[in-house]
């Protein structure tokens, strides 16, 4: 599964680097700003219908929470209603290069997820993970990869 992400330094509206600004790193010398789910406070940059937002990546750390203790939802299991509780609603994940079992691949859109409400109404969000096709399997020796938008690695 996909446990970290990359996107262009600029790509985040100013109002909104204080919140990720020690994330910032450079590739290629290139800016970027990277997001793992080891970090401290795991977060996701996402797209609602209209806004840009970032928020936590899944529940990490509170066994306490309505909220599924993983980052990370099963497509199969979305659609089979085990997430209808939550009320999921699905979100794009911006980025230019996922991270899986220490690979950085190319990323041409970005990837599904879903955001959903803890007990106090706050927002988190899911990266959606389906079978990892045979190629994704080899490159990173996971059996499941991420659900991309616009393509199939």
């Amino acid at each position: 599964m996909c446990d970290g992400l990359a996107l262009a330094g600029d790509y985040v509206p100013e109002e909104m680097l204080e919140l990720v600004r020690h994330k910032i790193t450079k590739r290629a010398g290139t800016s970027e700003i990277r997001f793992r789910y080891k970090d401290r406070v795991p977060l996701l940059p996402v797209w609602t219908e209209s806004e840009f937002l970032i928020l936590p990546w899944g529940n990490r750390s509170d066994p306490q929470s309505r909220l599924p203790q993983t980052g990370w939802a099963k497509t199969e299991a979305v659609e089979a209603g085990n997430w209808k509780f939550l009320k999921p609603e699905e979100v794009q994940i911006p980025a230019l290069f996922g991270l899986d079992s220490g690979i950085w691949y190319h990323i041409q859109e970005g990837m599904k997820g879903i955001l959903v409400h803890d007990e106090h109404g706050r927002p988190h969000v899911y990266m959606l993970t389906q079978p990892a096709s045979h190629y994704y399997q080899v490159m990173t020796r996971n059996q499941r990869m991420p659900v991309m938008i616009g393509e199939q690695l």
